[in-house]
C-alpha cells in the first residue's frame, strides 16, 4: 500500500519532499538539501540586490548612460576570461577531491599555484589594456574612456575573488563560497550608489562614477572573502607542505579556461555586436531584458553551486548510482522553479518592465520573452556542464562551447542588422539551446547518466 501511495506522487513533488524532509538528517543528501536551500536563498538575495542596482542605475543614468555602463562592463567581463584562465572550476574540483582523500598538501599546492597564475595574467592584461587605451583612445568618448579605466580595476578583483569562492566551495563551505559575490558585493554596491546619488547636487550619476563605486564594493567584498577562507581552512592544510602538480593542472586548466571563455563570449556577444549596429540606448534596453531573463535560470545556478563539489566527490569515489540520484533530484527541483518565472514573464512582462524600469525600457519585452524561452531549455537540460567539468570530461564541454560560440557570433552578425534587439535575443536563445543539447548527449555518452528531470528517450 505504501508503494502504491508513493507512486501517485509526481516526480516533482517527490523531489521537493526530498529537499524538505532531509533537512534534519545527517547524510549526503541532507547536506546537499541544506546547502541547496542556503544557496537558493543567497541567489534570491543576489537577484533582488542586482535588480535594485539595475533599476537605480537605469533610472539615474537613462537608457544611453546605462548602455555605456553595460557595454564597458561587457568588455571588462571579456578581459576576466584569460585572467581567470578556468582556474575557479579547477580549484573546486581539485579541492573537493583532495579533501575526500585527505590529501592536505594537494589543497595547499593547487591554491598557491592558481593564485600565482591569476596574479601574473591579471597584471599582464591590465597593462595591455592600458596601452590600447592610450593608443586608440581618440576613437571613444571621454565618458567611455573614464568608465573603462575604472572597469580595469575590476579585473583582478573579479579573478582573485572567484578563486577565493572556489576554494571555499571545494572545502564544502558552499554558502560562504557564494556569500561575498552573491550578497556582500551587490549589497555594498547598492548602498554606495544610493549614498552617492543622495549627496550629489544634481541627483544623477555618470557611468564612470557608477563603475568606480562597483570597484570600491568589489574591493571590500574581496577583503571579507579572504578572511572567510582563512577561517575555513583546516589546520592540516595550513601546516601541509604544498604538493604541486602543475603540468596536470595546466592540462586540465586549458580546456576549462577555454570553456569559461566561450561561455562568457556566448553571454556577452549579443551586447557587444548590438553595440556595433545600434546606439547606447538600444544596448541599455537589451541589457535590461538580458538581466531579467537570468531570473529563469535562478534555480539552476543555485543547484549548480551546491552540486558541483558533490559531482566531483561521488565520481572520484566511483559511486555512479548516487551521482545519478543527485543529478535527477536536482534537475526536477530546477525545472519546478523555472516554469512559473517563464509564465509570469510571458503574461506580465510589459507591465513589469514599465513598473520596475520605466516606460523607456518597455521595448525590452520582445527580447525578454525570447531569452526566457532559451533559459527555460537551459534549466530543463540539467547541470550538463558541471557534470562534465567536475568529472574530468571538460574537453566535451569545450567542444560544445566552440560550436556555440561560433554559431552565436555568426547568428548575431546576421540577425542583429535585420531585427535589432529581437535578432540579438534570438541568436542567444538558439545558441543556448544547441549548446545544451550537445552537452546533454556528451553526459549520456561519457557518464551513462541522464542530467534531465526525466529520461525522455
Amino acid at each position: 500500500m505504501q508503494t502504491n501511495g508513493q507512486s501517485k506522487i509526481s516526480p516533482f513533488a517527490r523531489s521537493f519532499n526530498w529537499l524538505r524532509s532531509l533537512i534534519t538528517k545527517k547524510n549526503l543528501r541532507a547536506e546537499l538539501a541544506r546547502n541547496a536551500v542556503g544557496s537558493l536563498t543567497l541567489k534570491l538575495v543576489y537577484t533582488a540586490l542586482s535588480f535594485a542596482v539595475g533599476v537605480t542605475l537605469a533610472r539615474l543614468l537613462g537608457a544611453e548612460g546605462y548602455g555605456i555602463y553595460a557595454y564597458v562592463f561587457a568588455l571588462v567581463s571579456l578581459l576576466s576570461i584569460p585572467a581567470e584562465f578556468g582556474l575557479p572550476n579547477l580549484v573546486v574540483r581539485e579541492t573537493a577531491k583532495a579533501l575526500a582523500r585527505q590529501e592536505w598538501g594537494a589543497i595547499q599546492g593547487v591554491w598557491r599555484w592558481a593564485g600565482k597564475i591569476v596574479a601574473i595574467l591579471t597584471a599582464t592584461l591590465v597593462l595591455g589594456a592600458g596601452v590600447v587605451v592610450v593608443i586608440w583612445g581618440d576613437r571613444f568618448s571621454r565618458e567611455q574612456l573614464v568608465t573603462f579605466s575604472w572597469g580595469l580595476a575590476l579585473v583582478p578583483l573579479i579573478a582573485l575573488g572567484d578563486l577565493r569562492g572556489a576554494a571555499l566551495r571545494g572545502l564544502n563551505r558552499v554558502i560562504q563560497g557564494q556569500l561575498t559575490e552573491q550578497a556582500l558585493l551587490p549589497g555594498f554596491y547598492f548602498l554606495f550608489i544610493l549614498g552617492t546619488a543622495f549627496f550629489l547636487s544634481t541627483g544623477n550619476l555618470t557611468p564612470a562614477m557608477a563603475m568606480s563605486l562597483q570597484v570600491l564594493a568589489a574591493a571590500l567584498a574581496f577583503a571579507i572573502g579572504s578572511w572567510l577562507l582563512w577561517r575555513a581552512t583546516p589546520l592540516e592544510v595550513r601546516r601541509a607542505k604544498p604538493v604541486s602538480e602543475g603540468r596536470r593542472w595546466l592540462a586540465s586548466t586549458l580546456p576549462l579556461a577555454f570553456i569559461g571563455g566561450m561561455q562568457l563570449i556566448n553571454h556577452r556577444t549579443s551586447i557587444l555586436i548590438l553595440g556595433l549596429f545600434a546606439d547606447s540606448a538600444q544596448v541599455g534596453i537589451y541589457r535590461v531584458a538580458d538581466q531579467m531573463s537570468t531570473l529563469v535560470s535562478l534555480g539552476l545556478f543555485a543547484i549548480n553551486m551546491v552540486a558541483a563539489p558533490q559531482f566531483a566527490r561521488l565520481y572520484a569515489l566511483g559511486d555512479m548510482a548516487r551521482l545519478q540520484r543527485v543529478a535527477t533530484a536536482s534537475a526536477r527541483v530546477v525545472l519546478s522553479l523555472t516554469l512559473p518565472v517563464v509564465v509570469i514573464f510571458l503574461l506580465f512582462g510589459k507591465p513589469l518592465l514599465k513598473l520596475i524600469f520605466g516606460t523607456e525600457f518597455v521595448p525590452a519585452y520582445s527580447p525578454l520573452t525570447i531569452l526566457s524561452l532559451g533559459q527555460l531549455v537551459n534549466s530543463a537540460m540539467g547541470s550538463v556542464a558541471f557534470l562534465l567539468n567536475m568529472t574530468g570530461h571538460e574537453q566535451d564541454t569545450a567542444r560544445g562551447m566552440v560550436v556555440a560560440a561560433v554559431a552565436n557570433i555568426v547568428l548575431n552578425l546576421v540577425l542583429v542588422p535585420l531585427w535589432g534587439l529581437k535578432g540579438a535575443a534570438l541568436a542567444s536563445a538558439v545558441t543556448l539551446t544547441a549548446w545544451n543539447v550537445l552537452l546533454w548527449l556528451a553526459v549520456r555518452r561519457r557518464l551513462k547518466i541522464n542530467s534531465m528531470a526525466f529520461d525522455l528517450f
